[in-house]
């Protein structure tokens, strides 16, 4: 494809962003620009791609996941195999990737979740250390409840109303995080940021610098931070189609999961995990605290989304 010839005219430019500008001219949008001159279609429906940006557009196979799941039911595991092989390999050259993408990340792209490669006769692990991707998580890990009612969660003094647990609980200054537990011999340097969807929005936005700070004095320290965000993945990724934050909020969902996959990648100690509400954050924190550092290795996600956490 030459990006910066106009297919219409001919016209050379010298950024793609002077081409966009250009279109105007033939009383073209973007959309449908690219869809009449790079015609692309949904493997599985043969409908056209929708178009929300160009490298969306030219990177995308599928309109939905139920059309990406359709079309790995219809063919073989070789074919999906080698699909899922080109599509990480393409991901890790274009995106300078380190790490196997964990469950989150895997779930904002249009690429199978984790747990599709279970019974299949091939290994995700293994296509990624294949194609030279790092393994950060394990997926076995299991995460035992421990009791804690002779122990104290710590709980920051930002934090408005902190959740109950099966202790006491102390109010006081952290460095960063919001709970941590009193014995570190159990939680192992691991904080808890606590966020509602609204919370989890800013900070990916506004406050996105303010929290890469703040992982980074974590990883001096030596210590993990999970963000522990009381929403639902789908909510979580479907905000703009909710009224009261759609009304909020400038940021897309598209903008906000593509800075967790930047920092999933850039951060070896931080995490995010998205559960239904304020009370299963609760039971779910209370576990991270208490997993004798288990939560470090753990893609908590996949745990959570295959009833494992």
């Amino acid at each position: 494809m030459d990006d910066v010839k106009c297919k219409v005219c001919e016209k050379q430019f010298s950024t793609i962003k002077s081409l966009h500008g250009h279109l105007k001219a033939h009383s073209l949008r973007q959309a449908q620009y690219y869809q009449q001159y790079y015609p692309r279609h949904d493997k599985f429906t043969g409908e056209i791609i929708k178009f929300k940006n160009r490298d969306q557009y030219l990177e995308t196979d599928f309109n939905s996941r139920t059309s990406l799941k359709g079309w790995l039911e219809a063919v073989s595991d070789e074919r999906a195999q080698g699909y899922c092989e080109e599509f990480l390999k393409d991901r890790k050259q274009k995106k300078n990737l380190i790490y196997a993408p964990s469950q989150i990340e895997l779930r904002s792209l249009m690429f199978p979740p984790l747990h599709y490669f279970k019974g299949k006769n091939f290994s995700y692990l293994k296509i990624c250390k294949d194609i030279g991707l790092e393994r950060k998580f394990y997926y076995n890990t299991k995460i035992e409840p421990v009791s804690i009612s002779d122990k104290t969660v710590y709980v920051d003094t930002r934090e408005q109303k902190p959740l109950k647990f099966e202790c006491e609980i102390e109010v006081k200054k952290l460095n960063y995080g919001d709970y941590t537990l009193n014995d570190q011999s159990i939680c192992q340097g691991v904080y808890v940021e606590r966020k509602n969807l609204i919370d989890f929005i800013g900070t990916l936005s506004k406050g996105y610098d303010r929290f890469k700070n703040e992982i980074e004095r974590a990883a001096i320290d030596g210590s993990y931070i999970v963000v522990v965000v009381e929403a639902s993945y789908s909510a979580a990724t479907n905000f703009s189609k909710i009224p009261v934050i759609r009304n909020k909020v400038k940021a897309t969902p598209e903008f906000i999961f593509h800075r967790v996959r930047e920092l999933l990648q850039s951060y070896c100690n931080v995490q995010f995990l998205f559960v239904k509400n304020r009370s299963e954050s609760s039971d779910k924190i209370q576990k991270i605290l208490t997993s004798n550092g288990k939560c470090r290795k753990a893609d908590l996600q996949y745990l959570y989304d295959t009833g494992q956490f």
